[in-house]
């Protein structure tokens, strides 16, 4: 079973964009998510950073929402990702493709 369920914030803005291949036409959006890691020897908290891809609507509505710092919910499946570096080396990663999100901020309101 490949499922991956996490909880963090949203390192920088989202970019929405557009693609055109051979399987039609359709928006994306990359992001990166900063998920806490609690270290029970150390009770140390450290960041983690993952990848996470977003297509369609769910890109669409996350590029209007959600800004730096967000707190989200996801759920995904976990694929493998390549690039060319600056050196013309291929290197490879891990990237988590949404299936599910969830806004997790909590809204502020006045009380008066």
């Amino acid at each position: 079973m490949n499922k991956v369920t996490l909880i963090g914030n949203v390192v920088r803005e989202l970019e929405l964009k557009t693609y055109d291949g051979s399987e039609g036409k359709g928006s994306y959006t990359k992001f990166t998510l900063a998920v806490n890691e609690y270290r029970h020897k150390d009770k140390d908290n450290n960041a983690v950073f993952i990848n996470v891809v977003a297509f369609g609507r769910q890109a669409e509505i996350l590029g209007q929402y959600v800004t730096k710092g967000s707190k989200l919910g996801i759920e995904g499946k976990i694929n493998t990702d390549s690039y060319i570096n600056s050196k013309g080396e291929k290197k490879y990663g891990f990237v988590v493709t949404l299936e599910r999100f969830y806004f997790l901020d909590i809204k502020k309101e006045n009380i008066s």
